[in-house]
């Protein structure tokens, strides 16, 4: 063991000695931000738990009394009891209740009675409606008595994908989230609402989480915190894992409740591997029936520390951390995933303080330390990003909903080619990668106008494959002469090394202001060298969602030289202001199209109005088309549709 790594595990041994609990000593005045713990729900008739419970927390989640099946377990009958009296138990000792939870998304731990009608399975109507009077009751019962509510919980997929698969989602996909917030919002506006779930803080589930969130946000959800659960495990608390994580909610805009925090001395995590084939030689495993022991308990503070050394580096973003149980006890993992005798939390089976609690303490009474200096930084963006939604009189559609069959591969007709293409960048200073659309029948000797199509935030150069199936409709309506045959190419707008959409995606932001550089100096160039092409600024189109919406407006209003066609769909916080876009109105005197749209349930709209109004002030001629979508896919998609029939390259 180095050196340094013995005296600072020495100097945790020797709280062993040091513990004692003065009435100053308490999480609740040393915090700065509150300080909770989940209980029993019979809490009210255990006066013996009274005096730790209030001496250091100021929030109180019931374990189970809240949730769905404790509380609607068949259709109309209610059971509220044993909540009403919980909530009137905290209120009497000055305490705050966390309500948890109002829809939780797991087949198995949603009654059944909501995914069924009669023989058939609810539809989505009937489940929605079905949430909206569980939540309507629940919320509106409590209200200005529940602080907090968990309103969803555990909605993400494990292993990948996006979304858990439950009767939630194949009902109702994302919108199940976006109704609970809603419904939640208004039975009690002043509630601080909450998505919780576990190992969101790890790579990979992070970025669903991401994704989720700038999903919610772009439909105006009232969202306001995500619950990071924390059931950790003695030497694997992923540290750097949790700092990038609030990092990354900082910078959506999102505070951020630690829920059900506690460090299991005894690892489970090979319960679940090797498809359970662990289980009977793990269930034996019961090595602290007589205590933990005290280098155990030594390991133990000093990962509680350096957790709290994270939580207080990024005190900002945190407004709540709650431990799971009150004392050892009385932890759930003394019975989960196996029955056995644990030591997760600050304090012992007598409800004295052990040393993680003074090691916590001490922590917490420490100057804080500086964030490392690999903390990204985010650069401020030229506009603010979701905003509540006004709408105004032109906000409306300028085409219809596209015909049926409109994105369906036809067999009748000729097909295209989308294939990877990789191209040296000199910018970046390695090989990268852009997906790119040729279309059918392309004569020998044909110059062909081009569409470079830009990704958002969190996509790359395949997000647009994934998102609209370009290859489709472009096959589509060139077989029914409805858009000119053009090659759409797909870059990567993250323009650095590992331009993979992973970690934290807002630190990527100046990447995304690099690939100006990218596009102009190594893609067209590329481009037009491998294929044949038109290299005038008529047959160049410059397009994007999002990011690379803002992108479009920054790179093609300051090389109108280049771009003759321009479309930001959603357009992002990144595009500079319209004074600075476009300081000459008479510049964009020769643009042949100017396409601004936006879906009216985006959080991001007021950009794209922005701009509308701008140039509509400035007589720019341009489309205005607003729909009903959200930040989405749908909306995307629809728009390229539109968009590319309006590209009358001659």
């Amino acid at each position: 063991m180095p050196k340094q790594t013995f005296m600072r595990f020495s100097s945790y041994l020797l709280l062993l000695a040091t513990v004692t609990l003065s009435a100053a000593d308490a999480l609740r005045q040393a915090t700065p931000w509150a300080s909770g713990v989940g209980i029993s729900d019979h809490i009210p008739d255990h006066p013996n738990d009274w005096p730790l419970l209030t001496t250091q927390f100021s929030y109180v989640t019931p374990e189970n009394c809240m949730k769905p099946a404790a509380t609607q377990p068949t259709q109309g009958h209610w059971q509220l009891e044993t909540p009403d009296r919980f909530v009137d138990f905290a209120q009497s000792k000055g305490l705050k209740v966390v309500g948890h939870c109002l829809v939780w998304a797991k087949d198995d731990r949603t009654p059944a009675w909501f995914y069924q009608d009669g023989n058939q399975v609810a539809t989505k109507e009937v489940l929605l409606a079905r949430m909206k009077t569980h939540i309507d009751q629940l919320v509106g019962r409590y209200r200005g008595k529940i602080a907090m509510w968990d309103v969803v919980n555990e909605a993400l997929a494990d292993g990948g994908g996006y979304l858990r698969d439950s009767g939630w989602t194949r009902a109702c996909g994302l919108d199940f989230i976006v109704k609970a917030f809603e419904y939640a919002h208004a039975a009690d506006p002043d509630a601080l609402l909450v998505y919780n779930d576990y190992n969101n803080e790890l790579d990979g589930k992070r970025e669903q989480m991401l994704k989720l969130l700038t999903e919610l946000k772009a439909r105006g959800t009232p969202i306001q915190a995500v619950g990071l659960q924390g059931h950790y495990e003695i030497d694997r608390v992923p540290f750097d894992a949790i700092e990038k994580t609030l990092i990354a909610l900082r910078s959506v805009g999102l505070k951020v409740v630690v829920s059900e925090l506690d460090i299991d001395v005894i690892p489970r995590s090979r319960w679940w591997a090797d498809n359970g084939t662990h289980h009977e030689e793990l269930s034996k495993v019961n090595p602290y029936v007589n205590g933990c022991p005290p280098e155990i308990l030594a390991r133990q503070a000093e990962q509680y520390a350096q957790l709290f050394r994270i939580f207080r580096r990024h005190s900002d973003v945190i407004a709540r951390v709650s431990f799971w149980n009150l004392h050892d006890g009385q932890s759930w993992l003394n019975d989960f995933p196996w029955k056995r005798v644990n030591h997760p939390l600050l304090f012992d089976r007598q409800g004295q303080p052990k040393p993680a609690f003074n090691a916590v303490m001490q922590e917490l009474a420490s100057e804080p330390a500086a964030a490392p200096k690999t903390t990204p930084k985010i650069p401020p963006q030229p506009r603010k990003s979701w905003s509540a939604i006004h709408l105004n009189p032109d906000d409306v559609p300028a085409f219809p909903s596209p015909p049926a069959g409109w994105d369906q591969r036809r067999t009748d007709i000729p097909h295209g080619k989308l294939e990877m293409v990789a191209y040296d960048s000199k910018t970046v200073g390695t090989q990268r990668h852009m997906d790119i659309y040729t279309p059918p029948n392309i004569k020998p000797g044909q110059r062909l106008p081009v569409l470079y199509l830009l990704h958002g935030i969190g996509g790359d150069e395949t997000e647009w494959a994934r998102y609209a199936n370009p290859e489709i409709l472009l096959d589509n309506l060139i077989a029914e002469g409805k858009a000119a045959p053009m090659i759409i190419v797909m870059p990567n707008g993250r323009a650095q090394k590992d331009d993979r959409a992973i970690g934290d995606i807002f630190s990527h932001i100046p990447a995304f202001q690099v690939f100006e550089r990218d596009l102009l100096d190594d893609i067209i160039p590329a481009l037009e060298t491998k294929y044949s092409v038109r290299t005038d600024r008529s047959g160049r189109a410059l397009a994007g969602l999002s990011m690379g919406g803002g992108q479009t407006m920054n790179i093609g209003f300051a090389h109108l030289d280049k771009f003759a066609w321009l479309g930001a769909f959603s357009s992002g916080p990144n595009a500079r202001l319209s004074e600075e876009l476009l300081p000459d109105p008479a510049a964009a005197k020769d643009l042949r199209l100017l396409w601004l749209s936006c879906g009216k349930r985006d959080g991001l709209l007021h950009v794209s109005q922005d701009l509308h109004a701008y140039m509509k002030a400035k007589s720019v001629p341009h489309i205005w088309h607003v729909t009903d979508h959200a930040h989405d896919a749908p909306e995307w998609k629809q728009a390229l549709y539109w968009f590319v029939q309006q590209l009358k390259f001659d």
